[in-house]
């Protein structure tokens, strides 16, 4: 039983799907039940749904088409075509707006659709543990009221909102900007969104895709409204999207504490303004996309390599939070259905930073305890009628300590670990590189080999490689291990290995690194997309190390696809014969060209050594020494060419690594 309670609260308190699954599908039950009961138990108030069967009126039986004689008992109409297309569907299916029941029902059906769409949102982002979906749903009593109860149009519009966003998610860009668009035709309040639409839209795409992307929602804005355009295009434009719209005092959420005069001036409504597009425009500089590096970066790779990015299902619902919360921050006023414009968006921005938990005691109860208030602190400020000054005040303090929040737990960039002395030190690689590319024109300088090698004397060659021969076999094992491990914590020391700071996604959305280029046959490889393959294998398994993961030593590295290639038989005993370079001789012991070489100097040996000390082993037969002399004498040759391939395949790593970081920091990638 506690086993069983143990995994429940796990799967309530962890980010998992099994548990999302299981917790939106009883949210979902609860919530049917509840819109229902509340229809039946609760009364209807009327506040614009008469006003809004009159505008539909005004429209269809009267034909009225210029819009500022188009109104009702509330005042004129202020909301785009798409207002009175929805409503009249409305008007026809209730009877003229008389069946108010019978649009309740329909009102409960768009909130469980607008709540399924929000919980497909969060499961997409993977951010949200299954216990947080309690205060998407049951909690908010406003949202209720202003779904079931109020008939408003604000819903209408976010819930078209979520369905596009649930489509940009799933990078469905032309059915998602349709839906964005259609929800801007019924109030424009949807516009808050639009900033960061744009620079999602920028970076997932290509140029033309992006402008096509926006003339579509241009035209749908143009269809909706033909008829009065072409009617009376100023007055449609000017009721519309009006952007000097006066409020009235009594009505205001967020600014009860100001005088009623104050409240009413101009110039106060200019401030906001400037603060709203200041805010914002600092806000996505520092906060969006950093997963990729942070808006700018992303935009230059795009704008000057050419590079397209996947923003990821985090990072581009962040944007559109983010974007929104803004503009309701710094708004002229809020009225209680405005409530509905953020109220499903509150819960991801205060757990989008979630930690993973894989137990019960790695659950951050720390976080549960001031933002459950928060979010309540919120339902409280939208739910006192008429507001005061302490509501309001409370609701600005609020949305400040969510600001805070996403600013001090922002994510940290990629390209943040990387450090002025790694700077330094990949100037004095590229240096090096340099030099080597104009003397040599390749990485690895030419070898001056002895004429022999250019006759292929094959006798001379054995003797060459005999009188080495001693040489390397002074490095026992335990050395060879010794200087590798040296060599090996100079290259994770900090400024050597970097992170994966220029990744970006391809339109498979396979991660992909700068400078490398996918290959599918690795058998037509050249030597340079060898080393890159073996660069980004190497950062591979630094992060695996760096998590703690236990990596066999031939994982990503001792592949037989990664051999570093060489062109030609001649080319493979030049790489041997070279004693500066004697750490290549692992890489091509194994190459077939030099087979017929590596078994007759290895037979030749084993018959000399055999020899020697034939009269100290008397009593063991001729060929049995000579066989388990051979086999020991192999062995040790292949574990000493396994510790010198090794190396090799480091230092390309090594220098590739701080060639493309080179590249980068000269692409202005420092600010």
């Amino acid at each position: 039983m506690r086993e069983l309670a143990s995994r429940v609260i796990l799967g309530l308190f962890s980010v998992n799907n099994a548990g999302f699954n299981a917790m939106s599908a009883i949210l979902m039950i609860v919530e049917a039940v509840l819109s229902h009961l509340v229809i039946l138990k609760v009364k209807y108030t009327e506040i614009d749904w008469s006003t809004y069967m009159q505008q539909v009126e005004c429209y269809t039986n009267k034909g009225i088409l210029n819009y500022t004689r188009i109104g009702g008992d509330t005042g004129p109409i202020v909301y785009p075509g798409g207002h009175l297309f929805t409503y009249r569907i409305l008007y026809f299916l209730t009877s003229s707006g008389k069946n108010i029941r019978l649009a309740q029902h329909i009102f409960q059906v768009f909130y469980l659709f607008n709540v399924y769409m929000v919980f497909r949102i969060l499961k997409k982002t993977k951010r949200i543990p299954p216990i947080v979906l309690l205060f998407v749903t049951v909690t908010g009593y406003r949202i209720h009221s202003i779904f079931m109860l109020r008939l408003f149009n604000d819903p209408l519009a976010m819930m078209l909102f979520y369905v596009a966003m649930d489509r940009f998610l799933h990078q469905k860009w032309i059915v998602g900007c349709v839906f964005y668009s259609f929800a801007v035709s019924i109030k424009m309040n949807v516009l808050l969104f639009a900033p960061a639409l744009f620079f999602t839209l920028i970076l997932n795409n290509y140029f033309m895709p992006t402008m096509g992307y926006l003339s579509l929602c241009a035209l749908i804005q143009l269809y909706v409204g033909g008829p009065f355009l072409l009617h009376d295009w100023k007055s449609y434009v000017q009721r519309s999207f009006d952007l000097g719209r006066v409020f009235m005092f009594k009505w205001t959420v967020n600014w009860r504490f100001l005088p009623e005069d104050l409240f009413l001036d101009k110039r106060f409504h200019m401030a906001l303004l400037v603060g709203h597009i200041t805010f914002l425009a600092i806000f996505a500089y520092y906060m969006w996309f950093r997963r990729l590096n942070g808006l700018r970066l992303s935009l230059y790779l795009r704008a000057f390599d050419g590079i397209l990015t996947s923003t990821g299902s985090t990072d581009t619902f962040y944007a559109f939070c983010t974007s929104n919360l803004i503009g309701i921050a710094f708004s002229r006023s809020l009225h209680y259905q405005f409530y509905s414009w953020y109220f499903h968006q509150l819960p991801f921005l205060l757990f989008c930073d979630y930690p993973h938990v894989n137990s019960i005691s790695k659950i951050p109860w720390k976080q549960f305890f001031w933002k459950v208030p928060l979010l309540l602190a919120i339902e409280l400020c939208w739910n006192v009628y008429p507001s005061t000054w302490w509501s309001s005040a409370l609701l600005h303090i609020c949305h400040v300590i969510i600001f805070w929040h996403l600013i001090s737990t922002r994510v940290q960039r990629p390209i943040d670990t990387v450090s002025w002395r790694t700077f330094d030190k990949i100037n004095e690689e590229q240096e090096m590189l340099k030099n080597l590319v104009e003397e040599h024109d390749q990485v690895i300088p030419p070898t001056e080999l002895p004429d022999f090698v250019e006759d292929d004397d094959q006798e001379k060659i054995k003797e060459y490689r005999m009188s080495r021969m001693p040489e390397r076999r002074e490095k026992s094992k335990k050395e060879l291990e010794k200087g590798f491990q040296k060599y090996y914590r100079e290259q994770m020391a900090d400024g050597y290995f970097q992170d994966d700071f220029r990744v970006y996604y391809t339109d498979n959305y396979d991660m992909q690194v700068v400078g490398i280029e996918s290959i599918t046959d690795k058998s037509k490889m050249s030597v340079e997309d060898r080393v890159k393959t073996i660069y980004a294998q190497a950062l591979n398994l630094q992060k695996s190390m760096e998590d703690g993961e236990e990596v066999e030593e031939e994982e990503g590295l001792d592949s037989s696809d990664e051999e570093i290639p060489l062109e030609d038989e001649e080319n493979l005993v030049k790489f041997h014969l070279n004693p500066e370079i004697e750490e290549i001789e692992g890489s091509t012991d194994e190459s077939d060209e030099c087979t017929e070489t590596e078994d007759s100097e290895d037979s030749e040996e084993d018959s000399l050594e055999s020899s020697e000390e034939e009269n100290e082993t008397s009593e063991r037969s001729e060929e049995e020494y000579e066989d388990g002399k051979k086999t020991k004498e192999q062995r040790e040759l292949d574990e000493q060419n396994a510790y010198i391939e090794e190396r090799i395949r480091r230092t390309y790593a090594s220098l590739r690594q701080h060639q493309m970081q080179l590249e980068a920091l000269r692409q202005n990638v420092y600010a």
